[in-house]
């Protein structure tokens, strides 16, 4: 109608702008029927019923209302489910969620869990608060052994042929093969003897060579650091052991739950090598990306307005690769303590701190903050956010700790719905598979729930 006011209702290009008009009418969905979108363009609906007409005009007319009437359809149907997005084949498809997901399996663990990862499509890792092991369970629930290490393993991912770590008291983070080579019985402690001796021997080395001052100064130094480091330990100890009560014990010996190994588990010493050192910055969440790169969420140790965070990339030698700390001068991060990566690159980050969900393009650019359901936006019942993990739908899944619920967002951060099951507590790490199980890991639960949300 437009363009017949205009008096230039004729020819090829009036025809183009026509059917690029019924187009987007049809993609934007404002009109119902395909009918009133030919009537809006300009064009009255003709009589086109059966084979196509033979008469130039007439066939325009047949022509663009077929186009208008696949958009439309296209459209609609798109519009008739919940969520539409690309699967992880590239295909199209509506995923549907499970009304009431229940876990497949309930895997018991002795200590509440901080973060569980895949070790391969059978096995899972799980690290527990300040244990000096990673112990490692088959799918059914199963105890296989646990890998012994001097260290304190908080998050984990898999890797190829491995596993990474980072490292609660030397700020560092660690790589390791898995399955290990050989089993802690079989290892020979006369092995290990000439390592400490050279440790030994290093350490009585370096005393003497530095210089007395030099050495009061870092001893200072040292000192300042490390009450600073053991205060933001024990603040985050003293908030994880409200949520997780000691282990009870029955006369003497520890109230296993089941699932848990026989007390002649088998042990396996740990082989681990150092990835890279974080110096001043504490490490937390790691995780691998599908190009085998490792992200590694990074925090100052400070707290409320002090408290800073970064997320680094590093190869899988250790280089640094990129750094996501801000943008234009504003800080992403004050605390990041899980990440994970989702199918478009987006670098997908819990914070602690901030008590939000924040997701930064590859090309360091802020896409979101998600900061919790508009219900629990307040002062006493604010969003608590966790593990964190994607899905072939490019969803992002994230655990509430005190809420003990899942929050699923689209990729745009836009609120989905939650996800609740039986009895779960304090909901922390978590990992997804190619199937999209969901292997959740409990603080206060003391366990990994294993849950199929998708029909």
């Amino acid at each position: 109608m437009y363009l017949r006011v205009l008096d230039i209702d004729d020819g090829e290009i009036p025809h183009s702008l026509r059917a690029g008009c019924a187009v987007a009418l049809a993609l934007l969905g404002s009109v119902q029927t395909v009918g009133q979108i030919m009537r809006h363009v300009g064009l009255d609906k003709k009589d086109t019923s059966g084979s196509a007409p033979k008469d130039t005009e007439t066939l325009k007319v047949y022509v663009m209302e077929k186009i208008a009437n696949f958009f439309h359809q296209g459209h609609h149907d798109s519009n008739s489910q919940e969520n539409f997005s690309h699967n992880h084949h590239g295909n199209h498809k509506s995923p549907e969620f499970q009304s009431n997901p229940i876990p497949s399996t309930k895997i018991a663990c002795e200590d509440g869990v901080l973060d569980v990862c895949l070790l391969g499509k059978d096995t899972l890792g799980v690290c527990s608060y300040l244990k000096k092991e990673i112990t490692v369970y088959d799918i059914t629930g199963k105890k296989l052994f646990a890998l012994i290490t001097p260290r304190f393993p908080q998050y984990l991912d898999g890797i190829t042929g491995g596993m990474v770590f980072s490292d609660l008291d030397e700020n560092s983070v660690f790589k390791a093969a898995f399955p290990p080579s050989n089993p802690r019985e079989e290892m020979k402690d006369v092995e290990m003897v000439p390592k400490k001796k050279e440790k030994s021997e290093l350490k009585k080395k370096l005393n003497i060579t530095g210089s007395s001052k030099s050495s009061e100064k870092d001893s200072k130094a040292a000192k300042k650091q490390s009450k600073e480091k053991a205060k933001s330990k024990e603040d985050e100890k003293m908030e994880v052991d409200n949520e997780n009560p000691k282990v009870e014990k029955e006369s003497g010996k520890l109230n296993d739950g089941p699932g848990t190994a026989d007390k002649e588990e088998k042990k396996r010493d740990l082989k681990e090598e150092t990835v890279v050192g974080t110096g001043q910055w504490i490490p937390k969440g790691v995780h691998t990306t599908k190009s085998g790169d490792i992200l590694v969420c990074l925090w100052n140790g400070q707290r409320k307005e002090k408290s800073h965070g970064k997320v680094i990339k590093y190869s899988k030698m250790g280089k640094e690769l990129k750094e996501f700390d801000s943008h234009n001068h504003r800080a992403f991060f004050a605390c990041p303590m899980y990440v994970t990566e989702n199918g478009l690159g987006d670098i997908c980050v819990s914070d602690w701190n901030k008590k939000s969900v924040v997701v930064v393009s590859k090309s360091s650019s802020k896409k979101f903050e998600y900061e919790g359901h508009k219900e629990q936006n307040d002062e006493e019942n604010k969003f608590d956010p966790r593990g964190i993990c994607t899905d072939s739908f490019h969803h992002i899944i994230v655990a509430d700790y005190w809420h003990h619920r899942l929050h699923v967002l689209d990729d745009k951060g836009h609120f989905l719905r939650y996800f609740v099951y039986d009895n779960i507590r304090g909901p922390t790490g978590m990992c997804i598979d190619e199937n999209n199980i969901l292997y959740v890991g409990e603080l206060g639960g003391k366990s990994v729930n294993v849950i199929k949300y998708l029909k």
